[in-house]
């Protein structure tokens, strides 16, 4: 699905109150949308206005859960954007985009509102992070072929022993 943005948040408040004017079809549900359009609006608009504040390395949490997300340029893909997930344990996935605003508009999609500028200097240096960056390596190795599944399990296993109190 494309990422939100001002413009296309605009246009569907736009058809959403015509909707309702009208009475017609979905009118019953009008009201509902709108107000969640208008949400999403306010909140693109602050992540708008903290990423002119702080540019690049903008870092958000997600507003349920025990999960952030920091934008930058993306190095594999020069001229785009790419906003990376992470937990205390280590990245977890990323999404690139031409612009930092269709990442912001993703950002916002997937539930990162919170402004936490920092969070990932605090988390990198934990046991909790190692542990589970370490097994991140086991796993693309063995996702590669370079190693069979039962010795990453064991190396696994290892890394799990060598960090109990990140468990």
């Amino acid at each position: 699905m494309f990422p939100s943005t001002l413009e296309n948040l605009r246009e569907s408040l736009a058809d959403w109150q015509a909707e309702k004017e009208a009475g017609h079809g979905f009118a019953c549900v009008a009201d509902e949308l709108i107000g969640m359009i208008q949400e999403k609006i306010i909140s693109l608009e602050l992540l708008t206005k903290l990423y002119a504040e702080h540019g690049l390395g903008l870092t958000l949490k997600h507003r349920n859960r025990e999960a952030w997300c920091v934008l930058t340029e993306d190095a594999s893909e020069p001229g785009r954007f790419r906003w990376t997930q992470f937990q205390r344990d280590g990245f977890t996935g990323h999404c690139t985009h031409d612009t930092p605003e269709l990442c912001l508009g993703d950002m916002m999609d997937d539930g990162y509102t919170v402004l936490d500028q920092g969070a990932l200097d605090r988390l990198c240096g934990t046991s909790q992070w190692q542990r589970g960056t370490q097994i991140t390596a086991i796993i693309q190795a063995c996702n590669a072929g370079l190693m069979s599944w039962d010795e990453a399990n064991r190396k696994a296993e290892e890394v799990k022993q060598q960090y109990p109190e990140a468990a």
